[in-house]
């Protein structure tokens, strides 16, 4: 590697590093940042020579990086054990992503596999560190139940009363835990996300030979996929708990795809109508944004806050009938019948 080249991977590693720190520094804002880690070495590294090369090393910078500074800004934990932790998410997320990208894959299997790969090893060094899955257990409930503490504390601070039963917070934290996998899945696959729209904006354009992004306006989830959301849903209703555990999860997770086609249904008449960028926003908050919020402080009532983003999934799943944006070119039945009209 070339001075340039040195310079380069020591300032995306620095930014990579900052950007996970941030979770533990900045309160609400810094883990949004913590989310675009591996945005600053997929910049640096994707699409030139040597592209792997960079991403590896440059990784592993930024992890040596986090482990110097991960007991002044993680809370006190162990240097190693924060740099470990960023090597288990973001790090092989970013190794993984550049790899992919480098084999010319379209986004949806670029974010499978970086997702995928993200949450497994994770979860692998989360077992690890914890001694077990019982002791994983029992601290996963006492997170959950201190970020739901801190919420109603937040929600009281602002005058707004916390009509939850306490004794339905113990229940509420089981049914958290119960879908903990999709939660987590479904986090890393939209951090995927965002990285990689960052670098197709910021550089992916002019570096890379083939289009990673199509037309999201038109885009669709495999006709295919519909039977693993039905065959989840059917699962929920399975005598076995640990079947109904994975189904709940598998349905969220395939929800989440079908959510996105709604999305781009609206995003496709958005521009079609010229709705104004303003009105775009708070929409899309009422969707996405406010039933997060709402149920932080009032999770009992969560199911109520999601039935606008629950409509919004099924016009992406019914998309594949209706069709609702004309993708589809006319079936050849069609034109025949239009013959003798």
């Amino acid at each position: 590697m070339g001075r340039k080249v040195v310079i380069g991977s020591v300032r995306a590693a620095a930014l990579s590093g900052a950007f996970f720190l941030a979770a533990g520094a900045i309160p609400l804002f810094g883990e949004i940042a913590m989310l675009l880690a591996p945005a600053p070495i997929l910049i640096f590294a994707v699409g030139r020579t040597g592209a792997n090369l960079r991403a590896l090393c440059t990784v592993l910078l930024a992890a040596l990086l986090v482990s110097a500074l991960g007991a002044t800004f993680a809370g006190g934990n162990p240097g190693l054990m924060v740099g470990g932790r960023y090597l288990a998410t973001f790090g092989i997320a970013t190794i993984v992503m550049t790899w992919m990208i480098g084999l010319r894959r379209p986004f949806e299997l670029v974010l499978v596999a970086a997702a995928g790969a993200m949450c497994t090893a994770a979860a692998v060094v989360a077992l690890v560190a914890a001694g077990g899955p019982v002791p994983l257990l029992k601290a996963v409930q006492t997170l959950l139940t201190e970020m739901m503490v801190q919420g109603q504390e937040g929600y009281r601070a602002l005058g707004i009363p916390n009509p939850m039963p306490p004794g339905e917070q113990a229940a509420t934290v089981d049914s958290m835990i119960r879908i903990l996998p999709a939660l987590i899945a479904i986090s890393a696959a939209v951090s995927v996300m965002f990285n990689l729209r960052l670098f197709w904006r910021w550089a992916g354009k002019q570096r890379l030979s083939y289009p990673l992004f199509g037309d999201l306006l038109r885009w669709s989830a495999p006709e295919w996929l519909i039977w693993g959301l039905i065959a989840s849903g059917f699962g929920m209703l399975a005598p076995i708990a640990a079947v109904r555990d994975v189904a709940v999860n598998a349905f969220l997770c395939f929800g989440v795809i079908y959510l996105c086609q709604g999305l781009a249904i609206m995003a496709f008449y958005f521009q079609a109508l010229a709705v104004p960028g303003v009105v775009r926003a708070i929409i899309y908050f009422v969707v996405l944004g406010y039933p997060f919020v709402a149920a932080v402080g009032y999770p009992f009532a969560a199911v109520g806050y999601f039935v606008v983003p629950v409509l919004v999934c099924l016009a992406g799943v019914f998309d594949m009938w209706i069709d609702f944006r004309r993708l589809k070119p006319p079936s050849q039945e069609a034109g025949n019948y239009g013959d003798f009209l």
